[in-house]
């Protein structure tokens, strides 16, 4: 356990009684050359909003003070709520005169003056700024006579930023532009801004898309000294460098991705020993050509991955690595590590072994071609040696996936919607993305790949990176019991497991509610992340992950190639075991946020351009399902995965509320009924590109509701 969290435990704990730093080195026996250390900890504790320090020195947890951290999301009408950053109490209103200079997205401490009452949230005020948002703030420019002003897109900001003449910077009406806000804004008045960038007129193609990555500060230019660098590596294996490996040219072996797919991180070659299976995965050694503090890693390192935004991709390395000499391309000489592996007929690893080698892969194929192959549909490749080796992979593929699911391990059954755009960037159509066996059998492989690896590592103690999933919080848990049990599914006792999930997934399997009950229990699940620290992976039931089959797109796996590597050679990673942690904490860290980052930006573009979309369909009906309750209207999912609200505004029929406790939404004088997943059928009423909303309202009722009624209303 880190020093922070011996410490947060300790304070945290029921017979706690406030202590002083000099106490505390007492407690925690810190040597005297230590204790300037231990209070600069404290220190850090403080500033962070973990614990409090009161005017007497002493330190205790912010709650007990009714304090709270977390984040302030700000409302265009100048208000805020907090949400507390582990979800221990409910957002917290704070009125415009309570934020104390705060704004939306900077990080607080706060106090809750009033309590919730009824359906009035509970009331606070911002005691500290712990940090403040330094989000750049992307909006429309306006042009005026004598000044300009800048609508951001975020309309949680609550203001328009004022631009003067000499602050616009060539910006013209309609274009989307990049504001620095200054300083301090005058008193009574809307923040002055400053357009440091021009991006482009709101109607040009890609502006849009361009516009969200520098709302979340993706670096997607590469400097020159990092491209002349790509530039300079050889893009062909040398043979000096084949000679020093383990050659498995010989190997029969392809690579299976999607078919817009140009960089190639993983190869599969397989074969049959007696009884059990031979599966070799051949990961690029991309960390032959990136190598440690050059230019290439401090660039790839600040990325952390690769974003996908649907027009584009920003990648981690340049193209002349990521789509070249790094890729598994077919037909060429190529670096990497290949992990051999021995796995049973009950799906056990009995045996494995870590390479450096050579590789050359015989088929560049593609997911919907090999699944069309494996289920008998079409063999375009016509080639009995390759058709004999994807047999053999789905038996395993069985085989692992059963063992799998043997432990707890989830696996949800659903497909995430696909935005695709016109020539002119334009959103056109929404489909449903195709999961199929070929997707199925990669995803398996590279699992017990990464679980190869991590458990190696593990077993060892040695310093690493893993990648773990913590289990659902107990207040996600206990909303999560009262929206299934709407559906007749009931998790029994308090602690969770991850077999209590795959159980109500497997009866949930082929009925009506499946999408809905899998998105409820994926909405309720922590956010995986990576740590020096080994945990259980909740959704994979595993003890030991990591992330190691990707380091073409993603830094940890690339972090984690040097660690092998190192073990290969017989090298040492560090000679001083404690700063080697303090740093893998700091690359953890920070990766775990590039990612939140980067699914974040991509989220943003999905909803904006499902909005698009819609905006093309506003009078027109779809049906759909009631997918989420709320104190202020009800959320509709349509067959084709986007989602939008009904407000209760809109439902003019009658006065509806949201009972918390039954979690159904009722209308005061019809007791007409609206609860989760059922059917209903919406019109789009509006829908906003630039908000990233949709707005629904519904049509000609809904029939059950009016039988209910009707039969309620007999009843009585």
């Amino acid at each position: 356990m880190k020093i922070k969290e011996k410490i947060l435990d300790y304070i945290s704990s029921k017979d706690y009684t406030p202590v002083t730093s000099e106490e505390l080195c007492m407690i925690f026996d810190i040597e005297p050359k230590y204790r300037r250390d231990f209070v600069k900890v404290l220190n850090e504790l403080e500033k962070e909003g973990h614990v409090l320090k009161t005017s007497k020195g002493k330190y205790l947890l912010p709650s007990s003070e009714n304090a709270f951290k977390g984040t302030l999301q700000g409302n265009k009408a100048g208000f805020a709520y907090f949400i507390e950053e582990h979800g221990i109490i409910d957002d917290v209103y704070i009125s415009k005169s309570d934020l104390n200079g705060a704004g939306h997205l900077d990080i607080v401490l706060i106090r809750v003056t009033k309590k919730a009452r009824g359906d009035k949230k509970a009331e606070g005020e911002v005691l500290k700024i712990i940090q403040k948002n330094n989000k750049p703030i992307i909006g429309t420019y306006v042009h005026g006579k004598n000044f300009g002003f800048v609508i951001p897109d975020d309309t949680r900001y609550g203001f328009d930023l004022f631009i003067s003449k000499g602050d616009r910077n060539g910006a013209k009406t309609n274009d989307k532009v990049v504001v620095k806000v200054k300083d301090k804004a005058p008193k009574g008045k809307n923040p002055e801004g400053i357009v440091t960038n021009i991006i482009g007129n709101i109607n040009e193609k890609g502006v849009d898309i361009t516009s969200v990555a520098m709302e979340f500060n993706l670096p997607f230019e590469f400097s020159n000294k990092v491209l002349n660098r790509a530039r300079e590596i050889e893009n062909e294996v040398s043979p000096h460098e084949i000679e020093e490996r383990t050659d498995f040219r010989e190997l029969f072996t392809v690579t299976i991705d999607g078919a817009t797919a140009k960089d190639f991180d993983d190869a599969i070659s397989i074969d049959r020993k007696d009884d059990n299976y031979i599966l070799y995965v051949h990961i690029a050694d991309v960390a032959h050509y990136v190598t440690k503090g050059s230019a290439l890693d401090k660039e790839a390192y600040r990325r952390g991955n690769s974003v996908y935004l649907l027009d584009r991709v920003i990648p981690m390395l340049p193209k002349e690595l990521s789509n070249g000499i790094c890729s598994l391309n077919p037909d060429v000489n190529r670096l990497a590590i290949t992990i051999k592996m021995e796995i049973n007929k009950r799906g056990k690893v009995v045996d494995y072994k870590f390479y450096e080698s050579v590789i050359r892969s015989d088929y560049r194929l593609i997911y919907s071609n090999v699944s069309d192959i494996i289920e008998g549909k079409n063999d375009i490749y016509e080639d009995p040696i390759l058709n004999d080796k994807l047999s053999i992979m789905t038996e395993l593929f069985e085989i692992l996936r059963e063992k799998r699911q043997l432990r707890g391990s989830l696996d949800f059954n659903f497909t995430d919607p696909e935005v695709i755009l016109g020539h002119d960037g334009r959103a056109i159509d929404i489909i449903q993305e195709e999961r199929r066996v070929a997707n199925r059998i990669i995803e398996e492989f590279m699992i017990v790949t990464n679980e190869t690896v991590g458990s190696h590592f593990g077993f060892m103690e040695e310093p690493f990176i893993y990648r773990i999933h913590e289990e659902p919080s107990d207040i996600k848990v206990e909303e999560l019991k009262r929206m299934i049990k709407k559906f007749g599914y009931f998790i029994k006792g308090q602690d969770i497991h991850p077999k209590d999930y795959q159980s109500i997934l497997k009866e949930a399997e082929d009925k009506p509610e499946e999408p809905l009950v899998s998105m409820m229990l994926l909405r309720s699940m922590s956010k995986a992340e990576y740590s020096p620290y080994p945990e259980m992976h909740f959704g994979l039931a595993s003890m030991f992950y990591t992330h190691f089959t990707s380091p073409i797109r993603r830094y940890p796996d690339l972090f984690i190639h040097r660690i092998l590597k190192n073990f290969l050679r017989n090298r040492r990673n560090t000679n001083n075991v404690n700063e080697y942690m303090r740093f893998l904490e700091n690359v953890s860290k920070h990766c775990s946020m590039t990612e939140r980052r980067a699914e974040d930006a991509e989220n943003e573009v999905e909803n904006m351009k499902m909005a698009e979309y819609m905006e093309q369909n506003i009078g027109k009906r779809f049906d759909g399902i009631v997918s989420g309750l709320t104190k202020f209207g009800i959320f509709v999912r349509l067959d084709n995965g986007v989602e939008g609200l009904v407000s209760f505004v809109q439902m003019t029929d009658d006065f509806y509320t949201f009972n918390e406790d039954s979690y159904i939404v009722v209308g005061d004088s019809r007791n007409k009924i609206y609860s989760l997943g059922q059917k209903v059928r919406v019109e789009v009423i509006d829908a906003s590109s630039i908000k990233r909303q949709i707005d629904f309202k519904f049509v000609n009722g809904d029939l059950r509701n009016e039988y209910k009624a009707v039969s309620q209303q007999q009843e009585s």
